[in-house]
């Protein structure tokens, strides 16, 4: 099974996509992801809990965190607070015009330590620019081709011949094929047997192996991704509870209402009601 990525869509005007996002962790993301692309996301207010590669840490306002091509990766505020969030997404086809050998690297921020305070002056820089202003274009094209400039001088890495990075914490090549399985069947039954086999391992290791690598077991990741999905509809589609949780796939509307006090400390109808009242 191939793995599934995060499409990422460029501006053909500008060589890299950039986003600027306001998160609560009232609504914190559950789905890990990766996307070809290394990324840059820089914390502009608040604090962000952030985990790659299995690894959780703490940015804080005013710095920021890089993912590299396919590193798993989970951003969202520190539980009981909001962020604001810039992300920069680069593209290899636009750095490959000026180092040919992009696929065989990655990049390390701390590799020359003062460079990363230039990192984030360019990082503020940009999100200072108004998107929508006269010629915003220009400028931000100039910020994008000064951190391309930093990156490619003072923080590159070479990947060994294997094809892995220099210092790989983890493999996670079984976590991928089995992330993006549980993505498309969430909505059905999928049991253990199920899932270890779409990865080959055996039930016992495969259980041992995700939770290390992703830190949550599958059953929660499982649970807490039809809790997202189930609260997503009952706030965009107007689904009742009921409706959400059998379209979700929880056995039954019970364990819907559990698994919702579990993580938010209320039931599904209370927790649609405390979000409507923020908006």
């Amino acid at each position: 099974m191939d793995y599934q990525y995060d499409v990422v869509n460029y501006n053909k005007n500008i060589p890299a996509t950039i986003m600027q996002l306001n998160l609560s962790s009232d609504t914190h993301k559950t789905e890990l992801q990766w996307h070809r692309e290394p990324e840059i996301v820089y914390v502009m207010d608040g604090t962000s809990e952030c985990s790659r590669n299995g690894e959780s840490q703490i940015v804080e306002k005013g710095d920021f965190i890089l993912f590299n091509s396919e590193d798993v990766h989970l951003v969202r505020p520190v539980e009981g607070t909001s962020c604001s969030l810039l992300c920069v997404n680069f593209s290899f086809e636009y750095i490959r015009m000026f180092c040919k050998s992009v696929d065989s690297l990655f990049f390390d921020p701390n590799e020359h330590p003062e460079t990363r305070p230039e990192i984030i002056r360019v990082l503020q820089c940009i999100s200072e620019v108004n998107a929508n202003g006269d010629y915003a274009s220009l400028i931000q094209i100039a910020y994008i081709n000064k951190l391309y400039y930093l990156l490619l001088t003072k923080c590159v890495c070479f990947r060994r011949a294997s094809g892995n990075a220099m210092s790989p914490k983890r493999d996670f090549s079984y976590a991928k094929t089995a992330i993006a399985y549980i993505n498309e069947n969430f909505r059905r039954e999928i049991s253990l047997d199920e899932i270890s086999g779409v990865v080959s391992l055996s039930p016992s290791y495969f259980s041992k192996y995700f939770k290390n690598v992703t830190q949550v077991s599958f059953s929660e990741y499982l649970a807490n991704l039809r809790l997202e999905n189930a609260i997503n509809d009952m706030l965009k589609l107007n689904s009742t509870v009921s409706t959400a949780a059998f379209e979700n796939g929880f056995a039954n509307v019970k364990s819907f209402i559990t698994q919702c006090k579990k993580v938010y400390h209320c039931t599904p109808a209370q927790y649609k009601k405390k979000l409507v009242a923020k908006r």
